[in-house]
């Protein structure tokens, strides 16, 4: 074996052993990472069925409509208590008779269907993003479709194939109510101008912090809840609505989209950096063993061109007394 293959051995494991330590780093971050948002989340509150702080404000007495029932708490901490908007939606229809509840925001499903796609802004997530987007154009069903897509890989896919999409800024480290309210309205606007009858997201969502599911959900129209037995009462005798049911439904249903929206970037980022821990975690076990192959490839090189040495000035030694010994006879 030549030097210069040795060389080249050790070049490619210095390589290697570089890249593990760049790996573990981003590793540790994106542990960091999951864990603080994850501590962030639980603090503020973000937990299944409960509203944001903003929500809290307005809806802090929830007795007409929840009938002096138990409500959760979205933090002890917290000021007032956080009323869950799906009990407000629910109560707020008990309240009123179906023929004053009229809003496009309750219409029944139909075509064209619009989908939110969130992707993300990085890599090292191991497919996720491909699924979340193959997921999405499975919705369709071979209909059009009106594409918003959040995150630069999903930019990239849907540019590279050609497929008209509304572009909007993808899920940094901090999660901002201006990232939530300008999708909201974004996608408000196009339902009630009928550019859209149907909004589904698309995201993904971690069911451990080792292992993530790509999950839909329907933003609009919102599902109003059956007229059954529960919160509020059922027929109430007469119910005054200022100024109207209309701009009161409108207003309590697009709260709802956002902490909805709320709750799918909480949880996409959380699935994409449990995603890119993991995915490092491999590339980390790949590396190692490359880094055994590469090790044992370079020691056994060197100790080949070590006893090639060794071989080479043997007989130059041998050689050499050889010859003196020729010339002295």
């Amino acid at each position: 074996m030549s030097k210069s293959l040795v060389t080249r051995f050790k070049s490619e494991l210095r390589t290697t052993t570089d890249l593990m330590e760049l790996v573990d780093v981003l590793k540790r971050v994106a542990l960091s990472q999951f864990h603080t948002l994850d501590s962030t989340r639980q603090r503020l509150g973000w937990r299944k069925s409960e509203t944001p702080a903003r929500g809290d404000e307005l809806l802090v007495d929830p007795s007409p409509l929840a009938s002096g029932g138990p409500t959760s708490a979205a933090d002890p901490d917290a000021k007032g208590p956080a009323l869950s908007l799906s009990v407000v939606l629910e109560g707020f229809f008990r309240l009123i008779p179906p023929e004053q509840s009229h809003h496009p925001f309750l219409s029944r499903p139909a075509p064209p269907l619009g989908i939110v796609i969130v992707t993300s802004d990085e890599g090292f997530l191991g497919g996720l993003n491909s699924a979340v987007i193959q997921r999405a154009l499975a919705a369709r069903e071979g209909q059009p479709a009106e594409l918003m897509v959040l995150g630069g890989r999903g930019r990239n896919y849907f540019t590279d194939i050609g497929q008209p999409f509304t572009q909007f800024p993808g899920i940094g480290e901090h999660i901002v109510s201006q990232s939530v309210d300008a999708l909201r309205d974004h996608i408000a606007e196009q339902f009630l101008r009928r550019k859209v009858a149907r909004v589904l997201v698309v995201y993904p969502r971690p069911l451990s912090f080792t292992q993530q599911e790509v999950h839909s959900v329907q933003l609009l129209p919102y599902e109003r809840p059956p007229r059954g037995p529960g919160v509020g009462p059922l027929d109430p005798p007469e119910t005054i609505l200022e100024p109207s049911a209309y701009p009161i439904i409108e207003y309590l249903i697009k709260l709802w989209v956002s902490r909805q929206l709320h709750e799918v970037f909480w949880q996409s980022r959380l699935a994409e950096l449990g995603a890119r821990a993991m995915h490092l975690e491999a590339s980390s076990l790949e590396l190692a063993q490359a880094k055994k192959k590469q090790t044992l490839q370079y020691f056994r090189g060197l100790h080949e061109v070590t006893d090639t040495s060794i071989r080479e000035t043997y007989a130059g030694l041998i050689a050499r007394r050889r010859e003196a010994a020729e010339h002295r006879r």
